[in-house]
């Protein structure tokens, strides 16, 4: 059993770890999960007199209130791929701490009965973008299939509450034989309809 042990941490602060096998070229996905550290009086109590913790009555960042609105997507269909485009918009008036970025979750939202897990199943990948990228990429979607999508602001006072919204992918166009004497197509757009969701 592989492990790895990170050093230097900080007290009560939200990590995430990313591990992606060396050398996989695109053919494994990243494996993301996060951990909140415990605050330092939780040593103090288990026999470590020695800590210094920070005094006590630091004040409190206020609670980060903005989030990501008008959450919006399309699709990009070509050569048989499916590109989604998601984006949103943030009200810089909730904004009471400098950000830092947004922490964006695509999930893929199935019904279908995998080995080793339950129906309803969701397959998830996190990604953190800097505060000046309003637009997610995500490519290799799965046509006519659910997705979800969760935005977070992340300022230096914490993140931010999720805001959370559904798409469903377009089908595929039928395969069609490839002629070289026709022109290439332009590749087909696809806006979802927002007053489906």
């Amino acid at each position: 059993e592989n492990y790895i042990i990170l050093k230097d941490l900080s007290f009560s602060c939200k990590y995430k770890v990313t591990v992606l096998p060396a050398k996989s070229k695109g053919r494994f996905k990243a494996e993301s999960t996060f951990f909140v550290t415990p605050p330092c009086s939780a040593f103090k109590e288990k026999k470590h007199k020695h800590i210094n913790c920070p005094a006590e009555g630091v004040p409190v960042l206020p609670k980060v209130l903005a989030k990501p609105e008008n959450l919006s997507a399309s699709f990009i269909v070509q050569e048989g791929n499916i590109t989604g485009h998601f984006s949103w918009k943030i009200s810089k008036a909730d904004l009471h701490q400098p950000m830092t970025g947004f922490q964006v979750t695509w999930a893929e939202v199935t019904t279908e009965s995998r080995q080793n897990s339950l129906p309803n199943s969701i397959i998830s990948q996190s990604q953190i973008l800097p505060a000046d990228h309003y637009i997610l990429t995500v490519p290799n979607l799965r046509p006519s299939m659910l997705y979800r999508l969760e935005v977070q602001v992340l300022t230096t006072g914490g993140e931010g509450p999720a805001t959370i919204k559904s798409f469903r992918t377009p089908d595929l166009p039928p395969f069609a034989p490839h002629r070289p004497h026709l022109k290439q197509h332009h590749p087909h757009h696809y806006k979802p309809s927002p007053e489906k969701y």
